[in-house]
């Protein structure tokens, strides 16, 4: 029998969001005249802001960290959105399992205002009961376990009647924690091979509604 709750990852999972983030660390870092400690790359997508631009500018311009935030999440509302498509599974798939009965939500490390964003971007907003980004609790959720465990305690689930789909090792950790199954999104950002035995769904998004059985 299919799992009648899905949680879904939303960066690298349901949209490739990597155009979007890194072309707005790059606008963001050259108008400050900052050159990157690191590259921009994929491996940036995932974690929160704060931490993602502390890396990218070292501790020796922590004064900036703030403003450089600031101004990143001015920046996304329009390079970022318009940059960011959805994979082309994506909505079908959605469609489907919504169509099949299965209740579905959203646990993202992305801000509220711009996953808002994308879901109207993509008319997407009637297929979950509820979205859960990481400023949408007062504290901000600490990290993405603490967040599907409020998720789970909520909506009254039962870690083992749902699936979380996400791409990254920390999705995968972050399920694991609270006895939630997980399903890997290998067309997303992680390296899966640096993490040998760990359960990973490598059929495409597609095909999502006949494994999950």
């Amino acid at each position: 029998m299919m799992h009648k709750t899905i949680i879904f990852d939303f960066d690298g999972t349901l949209i490739d969001s990597a155009p979007g983030i890194l072309a707005t660390y790059a606008a963001v870092l050259e108008e400050a005249r900052i050159t990157p400690l690191i590259e921009l790359d994929q491996s940036l997508i995932g974690p929160p802001l704060g931490p993602t631009m502390q890396r990218l500018i070292g501790l020796d311009n922590g004064a900036s960290l703030p403003l450089l935030v600031e101004r990143f999440k001015q920046l996304y509302g329009d390079i970022g959105i318009a940059q960011t498509p959805a994979y082309s599974d994506a909505e079908s798939t959605l469609a489907g399992l919504k169509n099949a009965g299965v209740t579905l939500y959203l646990a993202t490390n992305k801000r509220a205002e711009p996953t808002l964003s994308l879901l109207s971007k993509f008319n997407w907003h009637d297929f979950f009961d509820d979205v859960y980004c990481i400023d949408s609790h007062e504290p901000i959720f600490a990290n993405k376990s603490a967040m599907l465990a409020t998720l789970l305690s909520a909506h009254n689930i039962q870690p083992t009647s749902a699936i979380y789909v996400g791409d990254t090792f920390g999705d995968f950790m972050a399920a694991t924690e609270n006895g939630i199954p997980f399903a890997a999104a290998l067309w997303g950002y992680e390296k899966w091979e640096m993490h040998a035995g760990t359960p990973a769904m490598q059929q495409p998004l597609s095909a999502l509604s006949a494994l999950l059985t």
